[in-house]
C-alpha cells in the first residue's frame, strides 16, 4: 500500500536550521529577502563565488515597469510571481529588446537560485528526516519545491528499508558532477523511493542539446545542505561531442508556466501523476492547490478518477481560521474524500511519525 506525499512551500517554510537565521521566501518577501542576502558571498565553509553578479538587467526591467530602483527594492512589495509572468510577456512582445530581456530572465533565475541556496544552507532539517526515515519501498514524494532540504534527507538515509541514489531517484537518469567526493558506486541497487520534483531543482542542470541531466553536488561529510555555486550553468556537458554549456531546471512562479521547454519535466509530471493513481494513502505538506497553477490541479483530479485505492488523506498546514477551512474543502474536493487527517504544524506531524 504506497503512500505519496506531497510537498508545497510551507514544507520549507518550516525550516529552522538556516545558519543566516532566515526563514525559506515566499511570493510576497522573496525581493526583501533576497537584497539583504545580496551582498553575501560566503557563509561559513560556502562560497557562492556571486561577487561579480551585477543583476542589472532584471533590475532595470523592475524599475522601468514599476518605477522602483535598485535601492528601494527591499523595501517594496514586489510579488516574484507577478515580475516574472510580467517579463515573460515582455519577452514575447518587445521583439527589439527580447535579448536584453532574456538576460533579465537569467539573472533573476540565479537570483531566485542563490537567495534560496543561502536561506536553507544549515543543518539538516529533522522533519524532512523523518520524513525520509518513515518511507517504505515503492513509497513516493512529489515536490512543488526548487530547495534541497528532502534531496538531502534522502540522500543520507541510514539503516533504512528505503534507499535513494541521485542517478535514478528522481525519475530521470541523472549524472552527478563531481567536485571533491566520489560518485556513487555503479554496485548500489537501484532506488525503491523516489523524489519528482515537478518544477526543477536548485541542483540540476541540463544539456539542451542531449537532454542529459545533472547533479551539482556540494554536499559534505558534516551533514550541511547541499549548495550549487553562482557560476555552476558555466560548466559544459561531458557526453562526448556535445560540450553545450548547460542550463538551469527551474520551472519558474509564473502565470504562464512552460512545462513543455524542458524535454524531460513532461515525463515526470506523467510518472507522478501514475503514483497518485496508485497510492493507499496521500500526505500533503504545505501545499494550497494555488487555482493559477492549472496543470497541477489537472493532474491530481484527473489522477484521482484512476485511483481505488485511496483510503486516507492527510494534511499538514499552518493555516487557520476561514483561510484553513477553505484549504480543508478544497482538499476535500480535489481527493474526492469526506473526511481527512490534519495536522498544524509539520513538527507534530514529524514526531508522530517518529514514535
Amino acid at each position: 500500500m504506497s503512500k505519496v506525499y506531497i510537498l508545497g512551500a510551507g514544507a520549507a517554510a518550516s525550516y529552522k536550521g538556516s545558519y543566516l537565521k532566515e526563514t525559506s521566501p515566499v511570493a510576497k518577501n522573496f525581493f526583501q529577502k533576497a537584497m539583504r542576502l545580496i551582498n553575501i558571498h560566503q557563509i561559513k565553509d560556502r562560497h557562492f563565488a556571486d561577487e561579480k553578479i551585477q543583476y542589472e538587467h532584471i533590475f532595470q526591467f523592475i524599475e522601468k515597469l514599476w518605477g522602483i530602483s535598485r535601492e528601494q527594492i527591499g523595501q517594496s512589495n514586489l510579488d516574484m510571481e507577478e515580475v516574472l509572468t510580467l517579463l515573460t510577456i515582455e519577452i514575447e512582445e518587445d521583439l527589439l529588446g527580447r535579448d536584453r530581456l532574456l538576460q533579465a530572465y537569467q539573472e533573476y533565475l540565479l537570483l531566485m537560485a542563490l537567495t534560496f541556496d543561502k536561506i536553507l544552507y544549515g543543518e539538516p532539517c529533522p522533519h524532512h528526516r523523518a520524513i525520509a526515515k518513515s518511507l517504505q519501498p515503492g513509497d513516493t514524494i512529489i515536490s512543488f519545491n526548487y530547495e534541497l532540504l528532502m534531496d538531502y534527507a534522502l540522500s543520507n538515509l541510514k539503516d533504512a528499508k528505503a534507499y535513494w541514489h541521485i542517478r535514478d531517484g528522481y525519475g530521470i537518469p541523472c549524472q552527478k558532477i563531481i567536485r571533491r567526493e566520489r560518485n556513487e558506486g555503479t554496485e548500489d541497487p537501484p532506488s525503491n523511493v523516489h523524489l519528482y520534483k515537478l518544477h526543477g531543482s536548485l541542483n540540476w542542470l541540463f544539456c539542451p542539446r542531449c537532454g542529459q541531466l545533472y547533479s551539482y553536488d556540494h554536499s559534505d561529510d558534516k551533514g550541511h545542505s547541499m549548495i550549487i555555486n553562482g557560476m555552476a550553468n558555466l560548466i559544459k556537458c561531458t557526453t562526448e561531442h556535445c560540450c553545450q554549456r548547460l542550463s538551469r531546471v527551474i520551472i519558474p512562479p509564473t502565470l504562464i508556466k512552460n512545462y513543455q521547454s524542458i524535454p524531460f519535466i513532461p515525463d515526470l509530471w506523467q510518472e507522478a501523476k501514475q503514483r497518485l493513481e496508485q497510492a493507499a494513502e496521500i500526505i500533503v505538506i504545505g501545499y494550497s492547490f494555488p487555482t493559477t497553477d492549472f496543470r497541477s490541479n489537472w493532474m491530481f483530479r484527473k489522477a484521482i478518477t484512476q485511483n481505488s485505492k485511496l483510503h486516507r488523506v492527510v494534511v499538514i498546514d499552518s493555516a487557520v481560521g476561514y483561510q484553513l477551512e477553505t484549504l480543508l474543502s478544497k482538499h476535500k474536493s480535489i481527493f474526492r474524500v469526506k473526511e481527512l487527517d490534519y495536522y498544524p504544524s509539520i513538527n507534530e506531524f514529524a514526531d508522530k511519525l517518529l514514535h
